[in-house]
């Protein structure tokens, strides 16, 4: 039915005439009549002119202000649009050109408009011998919306997508070379599986030694001390984390209304998830062949996603997955084309779970909230050196969709982490005569005896009121 009313809408306005096609125009609401005007159409361009050069370089820097000059006449009760008295309709519109800000104007071809009029933009010509009719110019500029440059961490979702697409990257290599690709080693249309057990095997032994790994990390203690960061309130120094406020909800918040014990029951049901999800691994690895290439590497980004989930703090969780992002298996002994099958298999999946790690890392970083300029800094250099080296080894082996996907997530670690820090403030060393407790400090530092825990945060006194003689604390 729409379809229709369009054919006949297009069939109506083809068998319109030209002045029925035109607009009535009107700024602000008043109207007006016009017997024509021209308009400024264009790009603003930056000429560059070099000595010796006989074309110059034209700098395209966008589309230029649109200008548009209109000529017309008001009348007394214009039979076309009206509009009463010829002296009143002059009035309104000198006072809706004089009226502060952009204003809307009919334009009879080119519909309706934002618009300024700038100085002495408005013409009215009167003539003693035109009676009711008064002749009008007006010029008008094309106004755009108030916008200004501004700093924004809106990288969350940047990281995101970087760190996502490292993981496919990974599986895209690792299926290339253990599945179904032509590798260096073996030279066949086939991949390393088509050795069957052996290759298998070897992928089971790393994926148990990986184990372990992921077994120490759900182990950790600071799995459960983090836990209090998702408190809201102070609960003392040992309970501060990088997990932001509820007010910043790009990160990842705090729960206002959990207890203790709800929080431990949820990290014992995220654990057990990790460990559902490692035994599905095992099997799949366990099932590997040339048809099960991808629940094998759904299976390690399964794991992946589970072991974020149980680590609480964002700055606990890249301390603890650095060991897997760092993760290389003892070297397989061999050789021959089986031998080396197997050196293929055993790099390859080390490679997958290792850059599965660290894209888990950068989603991490997407919620991460630094304390301070310095560790902001300190966080980058460490994620980026862990970037560096899987970048050196997908480079060194030939697997370009990993090596690419490495470069992008480390651009997009450096730009979060460098725009969050750069709204931070630095870390500066006090130093003072004698010891002092922690609020007289933070009154010295700050005037304001309310950070002292953020004091005690940093400098970590066997003590509050025994505040070591130098410490390193915000410099505002």
């Amino acid at each position: 039915m729409s379809l229709l009313s369009d054919i006949i809408q297009i069939a109506q306005d083809s068998n319109k005439t030209w002045p029925e096609m035109l607009n009535k125009a009107s700024f602000r609401g008043v109207p007006f009549a016009v017997y024509g005007g021209d308009s400024r159409f264009g790009r603003r361009l930056a000429l560059h002119e070099y000595p010796g050069r006989d074309k110059p370089y034209i700098e395209d820097m966008g589309r230029s202000t649109r200008r548009i000059r209109m000529s017309g006449f008001l009348v007394t009760d214009s039979l076309v649009y009206g509009g009463g008295n010829v002296l009143a309709q002059r009035d309104a519109l000198v006072a809706a050109v004089e009226s502060a800000g952009p204003g809307a104007l009919m334009h009879p071809t080119l519909g309706a408009l934002k618009v300024s009029v700038p100085s002495e933009g408005l013409s009215v010509v009167e003539r003693w011998d035109m009676g009711r009719y008064f002749e009008i110019s007006i010029v008008f500029i094309e106004s755009g919306d108030r916008v200004f440059p501004s700093i924004t961490t809106s990288t969350g979702s940047l990281l995101d997508n970087m760190a996502a697409a490292l993981g496919l990257s990974a599986a895209l290599d690792f299926v290339r070379k253990v599945i179904g690709g032509v590798t260096a080693v073996i030279n066949a249309g086939e991949g390393a599986i088509k050795f069957g057990k052996a290759i298998v095997g070897m992928v089971v032994g790393v994926i148990a030694d990986f184990k372990v790994l992921v077994g120490r990390i759900t182990r950790d203690v600071r799995s459960i001390t983090s836990l209090a960061s998702l408190l809201t309130g102070d609960f003392g120094r040992y309970a501060n984390g990088n997990v932001s406020s509820a007010l910043i909800t790009s990160k990842k918040p705090k729960n206002s209304s959990a207890t203790m014990a709800d929080l431990i029951a949820q990290n014992t049901t995220d654990r057990a998830a990790v460990d559902v999800a490692m035994d599905t691994l095992v099997e799949a690895a366990e099932n590997l062949d040339a048809s099960s290439g991808q629940q094998f590497t759904d299976a390690v980004q399964g794991v992946m996603d589970a072991l974020v989930a149980s680590i609480a703090d964002p700055g606990n969780a890249i301390e603890l997955l650095e060991s897997l992002a760092l993760y290389t298996p003892v070297p397989v002994a061999g050789s021959g084309i089986a031998g080396a099958a197997r050196k293929v298999a055993q790099d390859a999946t080390s490679a997958l779970l290792r850059r599965m790690a660290l894209a888990s890392i950068g989603q991490v970083v997407a919620a991460y909230v630094p304390t301070s300029y310095d560790q902001a800094i300190t966080i980058m250099t460490k994620v980026t050196g862990l970037l560096d080296a899987e970048i050196l080894v997908a480079g060194d082996i030939g697997d370009d969709e990993s090596y690419n996907a490495l470069i992008a997530l480390r651009q997009a670690v450096v730009t979060a982490l460098t725009t969050t820090g750069a709204t931070l403030p630095r870390l500066e060393t006090f130093s003072f005569r004698a010891p002092m407790n922690a609020l007289t400090m933070a009154n010295r530092i700050y005037r304001d005896s309310s950070r002292a825990d953020e004091l005690i945060q940093q400098a970590n006194p066997i003590h509050p009121a025994f505040m070591p003689t130098t410490v390193k604390a915000l410099a505002r």
